[in-house]
Parts: structure tokens; C-alpha cells; sequence
């Protein structure tokens, strides 16, 4: 059939060549070409017919049609799936980022361990850091000391001043011992003995006589060594077992005043 068409496409626009030709030849020779133009354009015609009827019956045409059709409709399947699927990974993270985590039984100092124990599987993680949602809980040593959850970095931030001030606190309790044992270093023994079982206490040691003071601030400890002639005041034990404060010479007795009358 498809041979049959290509024949009398190729016959007609033969026959429209050598109209046109032969009214052209009469046209300059100044002949009637009334007909010659008439016959070709009318094999015109017929090959224009026949050549659409080819294109419509030609199966490699129909074939090549089919299969663009074929791979755009693939085409539009494939980009609609991948739509659906891109949907609905946002719709997944979306609802994993959204997800609201109870962080009211997790405590500053916990291991990671404990942590996952009580809020399940982290969303996501790294050596020192357990991510759940758009919240993270920050670990070092594998203890948890702060996080961007309101109940973790309120506690972080209430430790940090509590410490603070312990090291404040420590820092004034230190100088303050430090001015108390000069203090107690540098009293006559008379007037420690004298006030031994009410304000200090006492004890015979093999170096020498050894005091106590209980202030505000700590514990002082007083070694007079009586083979050297110097007094030791320490803090929180006597000798290595405690922490030097002062050393001096040891005064024995309160100094004198000197009266002087004139006549």
C-alpha cells in the first residue's frame, strides 16, 4: 500500500515538474500557457494528497509517533513519581524536624547512654553532640553540660553561677584564711596558753607545741617548732598532711610596754 502511494506521489509531482516547465518555455515564447499551468498545478495538487496519505500510512512515521508518545507519557510517569516521592520525603522530614521531644527527665551530668535510654534513637549524632529534631544536647567526657533545649540550658546556666560563686566564695574564704593565719602566727605563746579551752586549742607534738583555731573561713592549724624557733600555721591538717599559710619567727611573750615617770 505504502509503495502504491510513493508511486503516484512521485508520478504526480513529475508530471508537475514538466507542466510547469513546458509553461514556462510557451510563457517566454510568448505562446498559451493556459494549460500547461493548469495541468501542473493540478499534479500539484495530487502529489500534496498522496503525500499526506503517505505520512498517514507509513509505519515508521506511526512508529516514531508511537514511541514519543510512549516515552513523554514514561516521562511524565517517572517526573510524577519522583514528585510524590520528593513530597513525600519533605512531608517526612518535615514531620521528624517537627516532632516535639520531652526533655523534662534529662539531667545535666548523664551519659549518652543514659540520655538514649530515656528520648529513644537520636535523629542524628556525632562524637559530642545527640541531635533530636532542631534540639541538641552537647556532651564532654560523655557527660551532658548543656544543650539548646530550655529545661537542659536553664540547669547549665544555673550551674555556671552556682560554681561561680563557689569559686568566688573559695577565692574570699582563702584570703581571709591567709589574713587569720598571719594573725595566729604572729600571737605571743603567752597569750595563746592563756586563752587555751576557749578560743584555741592545744597539744604537745614531738617538734612542739601545736595550736587550733576554728575561724569563719576554716580550720587553722599553729606548730611551734622548738627546735628551730619557728611557727608554722597551716590549714586543714598539721605538716604535709595540710596547706602552708604562714611562717615566722615564734613569739614567745607579748611585748612589753615601757612606763616612763617624770618627777
Amino acid at each position: 500500500m505504502t509503495a502504491i502511494i510513493n508511486t503516484v506521489f512521485l508520478i504526480s509531482f513529475i508530471a508537475f515538474l514538466y507542466f510547469i516547465g513546458r509553461g514556462t518555455i510557451k510563457f517566454l515564447t510568448n505562446k498559451d500557457t493556459k494549460h500547461s499551468f493548469k495541468y501542473g498545478l493540478l499534479s500539484l495538487l495530487i502529489s500534496l494528497v498522496f503525500m499526506v496519505i503517505g505520512i498517514i500510512f507509513d509505519p515508521a512515521i506511526r512508529s516514531s509517533s508511537e514511541s514519543n508518545n510512549y516515552n513523554s507519557a514514561n516521562s511524565n510517569s517517572t517526573t510524577s513519581k519522583e514528585s510524590i516521592d520528593s513530597t513525600s520525603q519533605s512531608h517526612s522530614s518535615k514531620s521528624s524536624s517537627s516532632k516535639k521531644y520531652d526533655f523534662s527527665k534529662v539531667k545535666l551530668g548523664m551519659t549518652k547512654s543514659q540520655v538514649t535510654a530515656i528520648m529513644g534513637k537520636p535523629t542524628d549524632e556525632n562524637s559530642s553532640t545527640l541531635m533530636y529534631g532542631s534540639d541538641d544536647l552537647d556532651f564532654q567526657n560523655d557527660k551532658l553540660f548543656d544543650g539548646s533545649p530550655d529545661e537542659v540550658h536553664k540547669a547549665a546556666i544555673k550551674k555556671d553561677k552556682t560554681e561561680a560563686n563557689e569559686s568566688s566564695k573559695k577565692r574570699v574564704n582563702e584570703g581571709q584564711l591567709k589574713s587569720f593565719a598571719k594573725v595566729f602566727g604572729q600571737k605571743d605563746v603567752e597569750t595563746l596558753q592563756k586563752y587555751v579551752g576557749s578560743a584555741y586549742s592545744s597539744i604537745e607534738t614531738s617538734q612542739g607545741m601545736a595550736y587550733g583555731w576554728k575561724t569563719d573561713y576554716g580550720m587553722l592549724y599553729r606548730l611551734d617548732d622548738s627546735s628551730t624557733g619557728i611557727t608554722h600555721v597551716y590549714k586543714d591538717g598539721l605538716g604535709d598532711s595540710g596547706t602552708q599559710l604562714y611562717v615566722g619567727q615564734t613569739i614567745k611573750q607579748k611585748q612589753r610596754r615601757n612606763y616612763y615617770y617624770y618627777n
